[in-house]
C-alpha cells in the first residue's frame, strides 16, 4: 500500500466516480447544495443549527450526485461533490488503538461507526483525506479521525439505476457510508474512475 502524492495524482480537479470494490455502490451526496459562503452552515451537527446530509452508497449517478472533484490541499486531498459542492467529511471520534480494534462497523459489533456526511466547509480538518493506492484500488483515510471511507449495505443487484433512487420514498433507501477503523471484508477499497 502506497500513499498517493497530490503532486502526482492524475485525477486532480476532474470529475470522477468513486465506486466501492465490494458493493459496487457509488459514493453519493444527499441533501441540498450549499448556500452562500463556505462555513455559513456553522458546522455539521444538528446542534450547530444545521445537520449535514449523509453520504450514501447509491447504485447509479442520479442527478450527477455521484460525481466528485478531488482537490489538492497541501499534502492531502479535499473531495468535493460536483453537484452539491459539499466536502466529504468524517464525523465521530478518531480511532483508538490498532486497526480492527472496534471489531466491525455495525452497532451489533459493540461499536457503530460514525457516518460520513457532506459538509459545507473543512471544520477541524475533518474534510482532509489521505489516499493510498493498493493495486488498482484505493483506501481513502480521513486525516483527522484516521477512519477509512467504508461502504455499508448490500451490493447492488441488477443494472445500474434498478433501485430507482437513493431515498426511502423511491422504494429503496441507499445504505450509508461510514468511517470504519479497518478494511472489513474489503468494503474500504474503492475505484476512482475518470468521467
Amino acid at each position: 500500500m502506497e500513499k498517493v502524492s497530490p503532486n502526482s495524482f492524475k485525477l486532480l480537479n476532474t470529475s470522477v466516480l468513486v465506486e466501492n470494490k465490494e458493493t459496487k455502490r457509488y459514493l453519493f451526496s444527499d441533501g441540498e447544495p450549499i448556500q452562500g459562503d463556505r462555513g455559513a452552515e456553522g458546522g455539521w451537527k444538528a446542534s450547530s443549527g444545521f445537520e449535514s446530509p449523509a453520504i450514501v452508497g447509491a447504485d447509479a449517478n442520479y442527478y450527477n450526485r455521484a460525481l466528485w472533484i478531488i482537490h489538492q490541499q497541501g499534502d492531502d486531498f479535499l473531495i468535493e461533490n460536483k453537484e452539491t459542492k459539499r466536502y466529504l467529511f468524517s464525523d465521530g471520534e478518531p480511532i483508538k488503538g490498532d486497526r480492527g480494534a472496534e471489531g466491525g462497523w455495525k452497532a451489533s459489533s459493540g461499536f457503530e461507526s460514525p457516518t460520513i456526511v457532506g459538509a459545507d466547509a473543512n471544520y477541524y480538518n475533518r474534510a482532509l483525506w489521505i489516499i493510498y493506492q493498493n493495486g488498482d484500488d484505493f483506501l481513502i483515510e480521513n486525516k483527522e479521525t484516521k477512519r477509512y471511507l467504508f461502504s455499508d449495505g448490500e451490493p447492488i443487484k441488477g443494472d445500474r439505476g434498478a433501485e430507482g433512487g437513493w431515498k426511502a420514498s423511491s422504494g429503496f433507501e441507499s445504505p450509508t457510508v461510514v468511517g470504519a477503523d479497518a478494511n472489513y471484508y474489503n468494503r474500504a477499497l474503492w475505484k476512482i474512475i475518470a468521467q
